[in-house]
């Protein structure tokens, strides 16, 4: 089963992947525009989605406007009705107007927030005849010990899907790799990693994003780190990366604490090489970064 998330709410995305992961392919979007840019990649690959579970409340592009965008673009395809991607609404709208509005523009169920996993399986059940098992929960390999390495730890913050998934593509190589849209998100992520004990190594961070730009998410990062006694070379160390070649912006995340700085469009080799001149790939991942 291949399923697109989209939800402008990083643990709505994460706890609906969570459920879901194991019965196939999840990719996650933030908001509409990457939802429907994903969506028609997907049709172009001839690889279509099974399931679309569809946030409502979101910026720019909402939930009924991103279902209107996927039924015109299946149009576009020659793909109609029953052969349409199977569409589930979730939101905390308590109003029936867009409940009714949403089956109205073609979607096949919707579920209130939070989230109930078993009414989650429950709907896509109904709406596919049966889960397509792929890794089913039990086929899942066994997870390592608690105490197991796991290598290092990365957080790829970027508003542009592809350059998540690039970078993404790049580092789950070396480590785990968390996501985030935008400053917000990471600001989010960092403490609760910080907390839990697990702080990360690395983070590369877009400077362009909405709201929180990537110079204040730095700053802020900074700030989180010293109010739990991290200073200095103990912080994680953070790469910059931007499409912005501009020598005051590259002098002013330095100021702010950033190890590195990378022009986009990034390429894997110098991604890399900024990796290893950090300290932060193994012994012989670092031999085959200097090649």
């Amino acid at each position: 089963m291949k399923t697109l998330i989209v939800d402008d709410d990083r643990l709505c995305r994460e706890l609906i992947q969570n459920v879901l992961s194991p019965y196939g392919r999840c990719d996650l979007a933030f908001d509409g525009r990457e939802a429907a840019e994903a969506f028609r990649i997907a049709l172009e690959d001839n690889e279509p989605y099974d399931l679309v579970c569809l946030d409502i409340m979101m910026p720019e592009a909402d939930g009924h406007q991103t279902l209107e965008a996927i039924r015109e673009l299946e149009h576009e395809h020659g793909i109609q009705g029953v052969a349409g991607v199977k569409v589930i609404m979730t939101t905390a709208l308590t109003n029936p107007k867009h409940c009714i509005r949403a089956f109205k523009e073609g979607c096949e169920a919707y579920l209130p927030k939070p989230i109930n996993q078993e009414h989650l399986l429950a709907q896509i059940e109904k709406l596919l005849g049966a889960i397509p098992q792929g890794n089913a929960p039990e086929d899942l390999p066994e997870k390592e010990p608690e105490d197991a390495p796991r290598g290092n730890r990365y957080l790829i913050v970027d508003d542009d899907r592809i350059c998540r998934e690039f970078l993404k593509a790049i580092l789950s190589q070396f480590g785990e790799c968390d996501m985030a849209y935008d400053g917000r998100e990471a600001l989010d992520a960092v403490l609760l990693a910080i907390q839990e004990g697990r702080p990360y190594d690395a983070i590369c961070l877009d400077i362009m994003m909405p709201g929180t730009s990537g110079h204040d998410a730095l700053q802020a990062i900074r700030k989180i780190e010293a109010e739990h006694g991290i200073h200095g070379s103990d912080g994680v160390k953070v790469i910059m990366t931007t499409a912005l070649d501009d020598s005051k912006h590259c002098i002013q995340a330095f100021r702010e604490g950033c190890e590195s700085y990378v022009i986009k469009p990034i390429r894997e080799g110098a991604m890399l090489q900024t990796m290893h001149q950090l300290e932060l790939l193994g012994s012989d991942d670092s031999a085959a970064a200097r090649r």
